[in-house]
């Protein structure tokens, strides 16, 4: 397995007069897999039938949604945890900071060992512009058709 990266230019706007160019590595997707697909996949991999797929899913989400609002982290075993997190301005006085001052609301997901090792083990690869389905060398890339889902890599 390997992550793709594109070479992406980005300004930077100090102000009107003072732009600066930088270059850096953005993360390219071959696609994204729908929830359906998803289902379909684990059915095929354990035999448990879809619907059952579905509930037992749709359970844990409810289930993770009503800890995660009483302040709990939701632990998944090998697949990682989630925990209710914010992001909120500094402010150089205690009694300036309140409720006010916090930016943003989110939920901080942390991989388990099994994400982790993957990531590790990964390869890294500059992902070609596409043009007509082939990049640079010729060769039939990933990701070549707008599909919203990538290509099954059995078929």
């Amino acid at each position: 397995m390997s992550l793709r990266y594109k070479k992406k230019k980005i300004v930077l706007n100090f102000d009107k007069e003072n732009k600066l160019e930088k270059y850096v590595a953005a993360n390219v997707l071959v696609g994204s897999i729908s929830y359906e697909k998803l289902c379909n996949e684990v059915n095929q991999r354990t035999g448990i039938h879809r619907s059952i797929v579905d509930v037992v899913v749709k359970g844990v989400e409810d289930t993770m949604v009503t800890f995660l609002e009483e302040g709990f982290s939701v632990k998944l075993g090998e697949f990682g945890s989630f925990r209710p997190a914010i992001n909120a301005a500094s402010k150089d006085k205690e009694d300036e900071v309140s409720a006010s001052t916090i930016i943003r609301k989110r939920i901080a997901f942390t991989p388990g060992s099994k994400f982790k090792t993957m990531l590790g083990n990964a390869s890294i690869e500059l992902f070609s512009d596409i043009v007509s389905g082939t990049g640079e060398s010729g060769k039939e890339e990933p990701g070549g058709d707008s599909g919203d889902e990538a290509p099954d890599p059995t078929v």
